[in-house]
């Protein structure tokens, strides 16, 4: 591993403690706010619906065992917060808020019917920003997109906006339709604008583009030439962040897959939170790349991760 003027941030995933190593000699362009070590939780609250008072108990949990962020993945395949005004004007057409709320609900109960809920409420949401700021605990939201965005797309389908998703995925936007990009894009910015001043990092995932389907992931997308309307995408939302006050990120498989710049370079404000290092056939980028291109990295090994009914070795993990 080069010595980068990087630091690596680790991240623990459901319980598992994480340590931060800083890499010596940090480079001029990182900003003094970005020397500070981060230990960073993380719960999918987008595939199971998880209440306020549950968030809370962790952001406990995480305070006490020395964490200093609590990563809520609210849109992952569900998404599952709707603010106040959930309103969409795109291309001169408004989607009511009420509409645009029971379309989304619909979306998250096609992909899971929690028993136990199907979404926060902004109430819901003010709570735990404020319970974990008390505790000094920084909250990193997520909602996930160009893929994993399941409720999304079946609520744009609801909406009548017509063939949202990339050639058969059930999870991935079509970067090719514009209108379902723009709607996308107008439903992102609500939620980049109510967590400033509540957040410092906004992840928008941006991992797995139609890994569901046979003619999706990054090297189809790279074929088609359509990863250069990738690259775009992922760099209007990192300046949607920025102008917010917001640090964006992402995850790190798509991110100048299988080494290939030539479509285009990727905002280098970017934390690129490196979760992968690819399977058989899946050739993602090394850090040592990523640094190169200028690019944070926050480790995200998913050999941490806690999944139920994942299979690892013979034993669940």
């Amino acid at each position: 591993m080069k010595k980068h003027g990087f630091r690596f941030w680790l991240l623990a995933i459901v319980g598992l403690l994480g340590m931060v190593l800083s890499l010596s000699q940090p480079p001029k362009q990182v900003a003094a706010a970005d020397n500070t070590l981060k230990s960073v939780f993380s719960i999918d609250a987008g595939r199971k619906y998880f209440s306020a008072d549950q968030l809370k108990t962790i952001i406990d949990r995480a305070h006490t065992d020395g964490y200093t962020d609590v990563q809520v993945l609210l849109g992952n395949d569900a998404l599952r917060l709707l603010l106040d005004d959930m309103s969409v004007t795109i291309n001169g057409k408004t989607y009511g808020s009420d509409v645009v709320k029971q379309a989304i609900q619909a979306g998250s109960k096609a992909y899971y019917d929690d028993p136990n809920g199907n979404a926060l409420t902004q109430t819901d949401m003010d709570a735990v920003l404020k319970y974990a700021a008390a505790r000094d605990i920084n909250i990193i939201p997520v909602i996930n997109s160009p893929g994993h965005m399941d409720a999304i797309l079946t609520a744009m389908a609801q909406l009548g906006i017509k063939n949202p998703a990339f050639n058969g995925s059930k999870r991935t936007v079509d970067l090719n339709n514009d209108t379902a990009i723009a709607f996308t894009k107008a439903l992102l910015q609500k939620y980049v604008m109510y967590f400033k001043g509540h957040a410092t990092i906004f992840n928008f995932g941006s991992d797995e583009y139609a890994n569901d389907v046979d003619t999706g992931g990054w090297a189809k997308l790279q074929q088609s030439g359509t990863y250069k309307k990738f690259v775009a995408y992922v760099n209007d939302l990192a300046v949607m962040a920025k102008n917010a006050g917001l640090k964006p990120m992402v995850f790190n498989d798509g991110i100048y897959y299988d080494n290939n710049t030539s479509f285009g370079t990727f905002d280098k404000d970017l934390i690129v939170s490196y979760w992968t290092a690819g399977w058989g056939g899946y050739d993602v980028a090394k850090p040592e790349f990523l640094t190169d291109k200028g690019l944070k990295i926050m480790n995200t090994n998913d050999g941490w991760y806690w999944v139920l009914g994942r299979v690892d070795g013979d034993l669940y993990s």
